[in-house]
């Protein structure tokens, strides 16, 4: 009789195999001895990623590089392969790697639409064009610069790799060896670089420098690699100055042709979230040549409106379209609003409706200027206090939402205008105390945007209003202050800064205030107000 299997002894293996199972087993990973500076920095295992390591990318920090690597060809999926044959070091390698990604991205940390300039156009020329991987280099050097508070080791000199960016970029305008499209992408890119410095002026140095390779192109005096990449690196162009604040395109007649893209404003267009945005900055863009053109005669007539009829008429349908866009995109974000009360809104969902708020806040400023136009005097503002409500309302709502989203793996680098400008207009132009305060208030809270910076801003505007506020004369002693108790002659009417970049940090500006001298009503009619001899300058030093 065949015996049968011991019961006990099966249990008690079965029993030890399952103890065994169930025990926690550790696992040893080990650390990584060739990452990045920043994953060492924070005691994580780096993967290793060329030039950037991932876990960084994911993490919202920026990688501080590979020291310990020698100089190699390094590419990676967004990084344009070098097939031109360029020897750059590794460290300008991650830089125009790292100016890839971020330009790569738009304002809501997606692809950029189909047809973008800073798309598959721009990996192209980096890759096959030297003075644009230069640019890109010099890019990613400002960029890594403004968020150094994040990594761990100090960054080569950002002003070395612009020097040679525009060194690269002369040579080659010079000897008519690039394409007009390279040539142009590249003074684009030194312009964001400049930006990013807080250099307004000689951004739009770069900017006008781009519209003049364009004007020869256009002309047929400059050779065209591509005239599709040309197409879409004009469309980029047009909007950039939006971003500057400059009026630059409606300056010079030769550049008209560089017109910002037609969008038909109906009611369609409020459908959709980027046609509306669309159609708002052209509407921006509009606003803007006009305001430029009414500059003209701003010292002409002490109002305009008695002695020029067609710019009344043009003055009527600036405002007019306005007005229709800002009522559409009031609209669309009522909408928006409805339809994410009844479902959970993803990230992209509340910063497109943070950026339709902010649009509506650039528009509201534009029409402000649009209906002070006519006249030269600070006190025509007082007349536009809903105007200035608005524009605190619609800042505070799109600062909110933003404050809704995670933020983004990288400080983001968008070409379309924000909240910032827009509060600085309401604290330097509005005599309100109380709003004038909660526009300050808010500004304070605001990074930066462009060549901007929320608490650079909010302290000058706080120095202007409390300049204004000590020549103030009250009705009573305790009676409150109101704007229409700040006379004329002790309005600041503008100013000019310049960043102070010597020393540890950004942590004061020179500031140049100026108002007329004498005053607009003392002087109107024997006192050349076009010319700085009608103006008095007085400068100050403003801390941080």
């Amino acid at each position: 009789m065949e015996e049968l299997p011991n019961n006990s002894q099966s249990f008690t293996a079965l029993g030890s195999q399952n103890n065994a199972s169930s025990k926690r087993v550790r696992v040893v990973v080990s650390q990584s001895k060739r990452g990045c500076v920043t994953c060492k920095a924070h005691r994580v295992k780096c993967d290793e990623q060329k030039p950037l390591c991932r876990r960084c990318l994911k993490a919202g920090r920026v990688c501080g590089g590979y020291i310990h690597e020698a100089k190699s060809s390094l590419l990676s999926a967004l990084q344009p392969a070098l097939k031109c044959g360029f020897t750059m070091d590794s460290h300008a390698e991650r830089l125009s790697y790292l100016a890839a990604h971020v330009l790569f991205l738009d304002s809501r940390d997606c692809h950029p639409r189909e047809g973008s300039a800073w798309g598959h156009v721009f990996l192209q020329l980096a890759s096959q064009v030297e003075c644009v991987k230069a640019a890109a280099v010099a890019f990613g050097a400002a960029y890594e610069s403004s968020q150094i508070n994040l990594i761990g080791h100090r960054p080569y000199s950002t002003w070395d790799y612009y020097g040679s960016a525009l060194a690269r970029l002369r040579s080659d305008f010079n000897n008519g060896s690039v394409g007009a499209e390279s040539l142009t992408l590249a003074s684009m890119v030194l312009a964001y670089v400049e930006i990013l410095s807080q250099h307004e002026q000689n951004a739009f140095t770069h900017f006008l420098g781009a519209v003049q390779i364009l004007t020869q192109a256009e002309q047929h005096r400059w050779q065209v690699s591509s005239a599709e990449m040309l197409s879409t690196i004009k469309d980029a162009l047009v909007k950039i100055n939006l971003l500057i604040g400059s009026y630059g395109l409606s300056q010079t007649p030769q550049y008209m042709y560089l017109d910002f893209p037609r969008v038909p404003t109906g009611d369609d267009e409020f459908c959709e979230p980027e046609l509306a945005i669309d159609a708002a900055m052209h509407c921006l863009y509009r606003s803007y040549q006009f305001i430029e053109e009414a500059s003209h005669l701003r010292y002409t007539y002490s109002n305009w409106k008695e002695h020029d009829s067609t710019m009344c008429k043009a003055q009527y349908d600036a405002a007019a379209e306005c007005r229709f866009v800002l009522d559409g995109l009031a609209a669309l974000a009522t909408t928006l609003q409805a339809r994410y009360s009844s479902a959970t809104p993803t990230p992209k969902d509340l910063d497109m409706l943070a950026e339709i708020y902010a649009t509506r806040t650039q528009l509201t400023s534009a029409l402000i200027f649009v209906l002070c136009a006519h006249s030269p005097y600070e006190t025509a503002y007082d007349e536009h206090h809903d105007q200035f409500q608005s524009i605190i309302s619609d800042a505070a709502a799109s600062a909110r939402l933003k404050r809704r989203t995670k933020p983004s793996a990288f400080k983001r680098f968008s070409t379309r205008p924000g909240i910032v400008s827009p509060l600085f207009i309401v604290s330097i132009k509005c005599r309100n105390p109380s709003l004038r305060a909660v526009a300050t208030a808010l500004l304070n809270e605001q990074s930066r945007e462009g060549p901007a910076d929320g608490r650079i801003l909010a302290a000058i505007g706080a120095r202007l209003a409390a300049l204004e506020m000590i020549s103030s004369i009250l009705p009573s002693p305790s009676a409150p202050l109101a704007a229409c108790d700040i006379i004329e002659g002790q309005r600041v009417y503008g100013y000019s800064v310049s960043p102070r970049f010597n020393g540890e940090s950004r942590h004061a500006v020179d500031v140049i205030f100026q108002r007329p001298n004498p005053p607009l009503m003392q002087g109107w009619g024997h006192t050349d107000y076009s010319c700085q001899d009608g103006w008095m300058y007085w400068s100050e030093t403003i801390e941080i």
